[in-house]
């Protein structure tokens, strides 16, 4: 993935962005028309985004795009043992379906299992001793392990697994005999999100601060392995999405009757009784911000945080860095590069350089319009307002900051040590 781009939105939705081959390679004839197979795409894909651009139009036309034809999986095949659990032991770790007699006589019907080959029995000197399998099965959030008799197994099938990624056919044609066209193939997905943070290092003698701000990304996708992604832009604002929930049918393969009431479920038109649907999601307007504030102020209060590991198990020598930010319309890009995204790995790095040596002032303010009624001795009532205390300073990142979670540390004297104070929540500025 080190040529792709990404564009994550804090919605969980992504645009991405990747170079594909059209073909081997090879030379072939101008007005040649061709067909390749190109990928990945994740499981989902908003209707609409999907799309195949050629670098050089000179070079090449991309005139279609198709899902590829499903075909059939197809079991390793042992090499000794030719029974059912001799193919269940050439197939251990793989994600299959087998139909197991069960019961005896009248009672006696066939039942389906679908899990990973987790187990099989090693067969016996003399071959002749039952073996039995097991199957490490999900049922929502719980796995669980069915054991059989091997003996009773009719049928295996290799089954497709859920988080598989889909494949494409392009259809082009040779505008001059060039080798190797290139193309960029991108969609609009979810499953890919980031989430700010920052922490504010005070120090009182010299009232000045340190600020830093920090990125976490969650990857559901499982094309993303640890290698880094090339340029990885991080979007503060919530674009509106008005078939964020409809996946195109190039990835889904859903049928064309199917395809439509389920548009139509997006549209909020009608939509036949008969058909469960999921209703369509909240739509996020796009807010522009014309005016931004110079000034920061931090109010101590609680808030939730952030808190993400990364396990180090990618070496590469790109080196994850900040490569500036900039403003598209009414957005603002952070950019990065090299960002190592991992499937159900979360990672966290640096989203904007780190800023010290901030002057900032101490503000304590108080809500006249909430006060708080304290009964004294006697008749008498008493009034009270709470006395709030905040910090303000001046953004001297050169770049706007999102809102996010803000943990407030102060500084001890030893090098390197800080005690927290609290955390409060940072507003766009």
């Amino acid at each position: 993935m080190s040529g792709s781009s990404v564009i994550l939105f804090k919605t969980g939705y992504s645009f991405i962005s990747q170079p594909v081959q059209l073909g081997q390679g090879e030379e072939g004839k101008e007005g040649a028309v061709e067909e390749c197979r190109i990928g990945p795409l994740p499981a989902f894909a908003v209707h609409g985004t999907v799309a195949v651009q050629a670098w050089n139009t000179d070079q090449v036309e991309v005139l279609s795009l198709g899902r590829r034809k499903k075909e059939d999986l197809e079991l390793s095949l042992p090499t000794e043992d030719m029974s059912m659990a001799g193919f269940l032991e050439a197939n251990m770790g793989t994600m299959v379906s087998v139909d197991v007699e069960e019961g005896q006589g009248m009672r006696a019907s066939t039942r389906c299992y679908q899990g990973r080959v987790k187990w099989v029995k090693a067969l016996g000197d003399e071959g002749t001793e039952a073996r039995l399998a097991m199957l490490e099965m999900t049922e929502g959030q719980v796995k669980k392990d069915k054991l059989f008799n091997c003996s009773k197994i009719v049928n295996i099938e290799k089954i497709v697994e859920d988080e598989e990624e889909v494949s494409l056919v392009a259809r082009y044609r040779r505008t001059s005999p060039s080798k190797a066209p290139m193309a960029t193939l991108s969609y609009l997905t979810r499953g890919l999100a980031w989430a700010p943070s920052y922490s504010l290092l005070i120090n009182k003698e010299e009232m000045t601060l340190r600020l830093d701000g920090h990125a976490t990304f969650l990857c559901d996708l499982p094309q993303f392995d640890g290698e880094p992604v090339g340029c990885v832009s991080l979007v503060a604002e919530r674009p509106k999405v008005h078939l964020e929930q409809l996946c195109d049918p190039l990835v889904s393969g859903m049928g064309a009757m199917d395809f439509i009431r389920q548009l139509g479920a997006e549209k909020g038109q009608h939509v036949p009784q008969r058909h469960v649907l999921k209703p369509p999601g909240a739509q996020y307007e796009q807010h522009s911000r014309s005016k931004k504030s110079s000034n920061v102020m931090m109010g101590g209060c609680s808030g939730r945080g952030y808190e993400m590991e990364m396990e180090e198990s990618y070496v590469s020598q790109s080196v994850e860095g900040i490569t500036g930010g900039e403003s598209v319309e009414d957005f603002f890009h952070y950019q990065l590069q090299s960002v190592p995204l991992n499937h159900k790995q979360p990672v966290k790095m640096p989203f904007f350089k780190q800023c010290g040596d901030i002057k900032y002032e101490d503000i304590y303010f108080i809500d006249l319009d909430n006060n708080v009624r304290i009964a004294s001795s006697g008749e008498d009532v008493e009034s009270s307002v709470e006395v709030k205390h905040a910090i303000s300073f001046k953004n001297s990142s050169g770049q706007p900051l999102t809102s996010a979670p803000v943990s407030i540390l102060a500084r001890e004297k030893e090098e390197g040590q800080s005690k927290f104070m609290v955390q409060g929540m940072m507003k766009f500025t």
